[in-house]
C-alpha cells in the first residue's frame, strides 16, 4: 500500500469513528425511550355543566387529554341549544316553519340513532322532550308543580314522529311550532365515544368520567384488573355507595331520581319524564345503570339513551326488551331502599 493510500484509509477511519459513536448514542437514546415508564395524567375540565375527569396511562397521555378537551369544547359549542349559531338551536328556532336545517355530522349521527331507539323503546326515549323538560325545570326553580293545562300544552309539542330527517343532505325539521330538542340525555354519551376514539388513537388506557353518570373504561388497569366504579345509593345522605361495579373496556351510564327533584306531599318529582303522562316517572325505580361493551361503535351514546329509556319503561318491560336489542346490554335496577336487581346486580356489593 502506498503512502497516499495509507493516508486515505486513516482519514476514512477518523471520519467513520465519530459517525459510529453518534449512531450508538442515538440507538442508546431510543432504547432508553422504550424503557421509560408510561406517563400517567389526571385532569379535570368543566364542560356540559359538570366536571369531566380524565385518568390516562400511556406515552401519549398528555396529547390524548389535550385532544379530548378540545373535542369536548367543539361538541358543547355545536350542540348547545343556547348557541344561536349551532345547528340544534337553529333547528329548534325553525320549528313549525316547514324549513329544513342542515345538521353537523355530530348532530346528524345523534338524531339518527335517537330516532331508531325511540322506535325500539316504543317512545320511552324521545329527544323532542324539550317543551316538557323546560316546563318542569322552570317549576323546580320555583319549587312548584306545573299545571295540568301547561303539561297538556307541552305534550302536544312532543313526539319523535314530529321530527323529520332527510338523508340526502343530512338535514332535519320539527313539524310543530314550539317544539324543541333536548340533548341533555345524549350529549355525554356521544362525547364518551369521541373521547374513547381519541384514547385508542393515542394507544392509551384509563377512565373517562363525564360527571359520574357517564363513564368509559378504555382497556384495563396496569395490573390487568378492571377499574372499579362506585354507584351512588339513591337515598342515603351524605352520599353513600350502593355498590361497586367492575368496568373493563366498557361504558357505564346511570340515570337516577336523586339529582334534580322536589318533594311535594311526600312524592318525589324528578327530571326523568314520561312523555305519555307528561310527568316524572313513578314506577318504583330510583336508579338504573347500563353497561355496554366498548367493542360497540356507539357504546357511550347507546348506554346514555338506554339508561333513560329503561328508567321510563320500568324493570319488567326492560327485561322483555333487552334480548331484542341490536347490542348486548346489561342493566342494574335499584329502588329507593337500595335493593338491587338485574344482570349487573350480581357484581354489586350492597353496603347498606
Amino acid at each position: 500500500m502506498s503512502d497516499k493510500e495509507k493516508l486515505k484509509t486513516a482519514i476514512r477511519g477518523k471520519l467513520l469513528f465519530p459517525l459510529i459513536a453518534v449512531l450508538l448514542l442515538l440507538l442508546s437514546a431510543c432504547g432508553a425511550e422504550t424503557k421509560k415508564e408510561p406517563v400517567h395524567v389526571d385532569r379535570t375540565v368543566s364542560v356540559f355543566g359538570t366536571t369531566a375527569r380524565f385518568s390516562v396511562e400511556g406515552k401519549e397521555a398528555e396529547k390524548a387529554v389535550a385532544e379530548c378537551e378540545e373535542r369536548l369544547k367543539l361538541i358543547s359549542n355545536e350542540l348547545n341549544v343556547k348557541n344561536n349559531e349551532g345547528c340544534i338551536a337553529r333547528l329548534n328556532a325553525a320549528a313549525g316553519s316547514g324549513e329544513w336545517t342542515k345538521l353537523s355530522p355530530e348532530a346528524w349521527h345523534i338524531l339518527s340513532v335517537s330516532q331508531k331507539y325511540s322506535e325500539l323503546t316504543d317512545g320511552a326515549w324521545d329527544i323532542t322532550i324539550r317543551p316538557l323538560s323546560s316546563l318542569w325545570r322552570r317549576s323546580f326553580k320555583k319549587d312548584t308543580l306545573p299545571s295540568e293545562d301547561d303539561i297538556k300544552a307541552a305534550q302536544e309539542k312532543v313526539g319523535s314522529e314530529k321530527l323529520e330527517l332527510r338523508e340526502d343532505d343530512k338535514s332535519a325539521r320539527l313539524t310543530v311550532q314550539g317544539m324543541g330538542l333536548d340533548l341533555g340525555g345524549v350529549i355525554k354519551g356521544y362525547a364518551l365515544d369521541e373521547c374513547r376514539r381519541i384514547y385508542e388513537k393515542h394507544k392509551v388506557t384509563g377512565l373517562i368520567d363525564l360527571g359520574t353518570s357517564s363513564i368509559a373504561a378504555v382497556g384495563e388497569k396496569k395490573d390487568g384488573e378492571p377499574f372499579r366504579i362506585a354507584l351512588r345509593h339513591p337515598r342515603k345522605e351524605p352520599p353513600e355507595f350502593l355498590g361497586v361495579l367492575p368496568l373493563k373496556n366498557a361504558v357505564l351510564s346511570t340515570s337516577g331520581d336523586y339529582e334534580h327533584f322536589i318533594i311535594k306531599d311526600g312524592i318525589r318529582y324528578h327530571h326523568i319524564l314520561d312523555t305519555r303522562t307528561g310527568a316524572p316517572v313513578q314506577n318504583g325505580l330510583s336508579s338504573v345503570s347500563i353497561r355496554i361493551s366498548a367493542d360497540e361503535k356507539d357504546a357511550g351514546l347507546l348506554s346514555d339513551i338506554l339508561s333513560t329509556a329503561v328508567f321510563v319503561m320500568g324493570k319488567e318491560k326492560t327485561l322483555q326488551l333487552l334480548p331484542s336489542l341490536p347490542v348486548k346490554t346489561e342493566a342494574a335496577f335499584a329502588d329507593d331502599k337500595g335493593n338491587i336487581s338485574g344482570e349487573l346486580g350480581k357484581y354489586l356489593k350492597n353496603r347498606h
